[in-house]
């Protein structure tokens, strides 16, 4: 059975968090990398150095599925490439050491609230709400729910339910328009 709705966030919104966080390389780097990939955290504390494959912008991923580790390719865009390579190098992590575990799970839920706060949005945001976004922006910009099935690494069409209302919202707004335009 689909979760719950999630709190569907704006790209102004977004954008607002991640802007919030550009003093702090890592917080910044670690947001904008889950605005355009939409992967798990756990994908992003798991991934080494080794992973990202710069020359064919990916980063292999990994995630625990029915107790085994399942991988998955990202596509990156080249302000990705550019800002993992500055962080790489200023942080001067080899090949071996893990790009995203400067901190623990917790810490980075909390200071992804912390950055939420400073910005004054008032909504329940969580660090998982960068997938939503992600996934949410796929369907609006008309990708199938198979290809964003397979980019994301969902296990089953069924478990992207929980977006039906941002496209039954949408077509409610298109349709309001068309019948304002009458």
């Amino acid at each position: 059975m689909p979760k719950s709705k999630p709190e569907i966030f704006l790209k102004e919104e977004i954008n607002k968090i991640i802007d919030a966080s550009m003093l702090d390389e890592y917080y910044y780097v670690l947001f904008l990398v889950a605005k355009k990939t939409g992967r798990r955290l756990a994908e992003y504390y798991d991934l080494k150095v080794k992973d990202i494959d710069f020359d064919r912008q990916i980063m292999v991923t990994k995630v625990l599925k029915k107790r085994r580790r399942v991988e998955s390719e990202a596509v990156l865009d080249n302000e990705l490439c550019r800002e993992l390579r500055k962080l790489i190098e200023r942080n001067k992590l080899k090949p071996s050491d893990y790009v995203f575990r400067k901190y623990s799970y917790r810490t980075i839920q909390y200071r992804t609230k912390q950055f939420v706060k400073k910005v004054g949005i008032q909504k329940n945001f969580i660090f998982h709400n960068f997938r939503h976004y992600f996934i949410t922006e796929l369907i609006r910009n008309g990708w199938s729910l198979s290809m964003i099935q397979k980019l994301t690494g969902h296990t089953s069409l069924a478990s992207l339910g929980i977006y039906d209302h941002v496209v039954a919202r949408d077509i409610k707004q298109q349709a309001q328009d068309a019948l304002n335009n009458l």
